[in-house]
């Protein structure tokens, strides 16, 4: 409904480029053309179970395999909210998420492109980090992004401070309590 809702639309289609692949890869298209680049990012952070998880790796493949396919991996990259393919889930879920987040680096290195964790609340932090940190022994160009306004962002920009890291510095668009932000 919101979506195509006359007065939401629009703002929706700003930030959303659809529900297929072949949306996404145009809309990195258009914005290279218009000599920008992009960070594609499949919405879905509330991933419920193992095998949701691993389909969300999967669109992420894919979405990996259209951008090289239309000659974007220059232009275009793609950032994991680690929640989306199973950090969340109880019992292993950061094993889960890193194993899918590794099989979306290794389809990001063979595309010839790169990859950026999204940083999620502050509860998720330290995993993400963590889980960043093993990625990198592999694929080291893994990026990072921050939240700006929470109190250790400037302590652990130091400790990302090595060469070739990629940190993307974000406002923060969750509500986090007054004693971390």
């Amino acid at each position: 409904l919101v979506e195509r809702a006359p007065i939401s639309r629009g703002i929706i289609a700003r930030f959303i480029a659809g529900d297929e692949t072949a949306d996404a890869v145009r809309a990195a298209a258009d914005l290279a053309s218009a000599g920008l680049t992009a960070t594609i990012d499949h919405l879905g952070e509330d991933t419920l179970n193992r095998a949701q998880a691993e389909r969300v790796a999967e669109a992420y493949v894919e979405m990996l395999a259209g951008l090289r396919d239309a000659g974007l991996t220059e232009v275009a990259e793609v950032s994991v909210k680690l929640s989306a393919v199973g950090q969340a889930l109880p019992g292993n879920g950061e094993k889960i998420a890193l194993d899918n987040a590794r099989e979306i680096c290794r389809a990001s290195a063979d595309a010839g492109t790169t990859v950026t964790l999204d940083m999620e609340d502050h509860t998720t932090t330290d995993s993400t980090l963590e889980i960043l940190h093993t990625l990198r022994e592999e694929y080291p160009n893994t990026g990072a992004v921050l939240q700006a306004y929470l109190y250790r962002t400037e302590d652990d920009c130091r400790d990302l401070a090595v060469a070739g890291s990629r940190v993307r510095l974000c406002k923060g668009a969750y509500a986090e309590p007054e004693t971390v932000a």
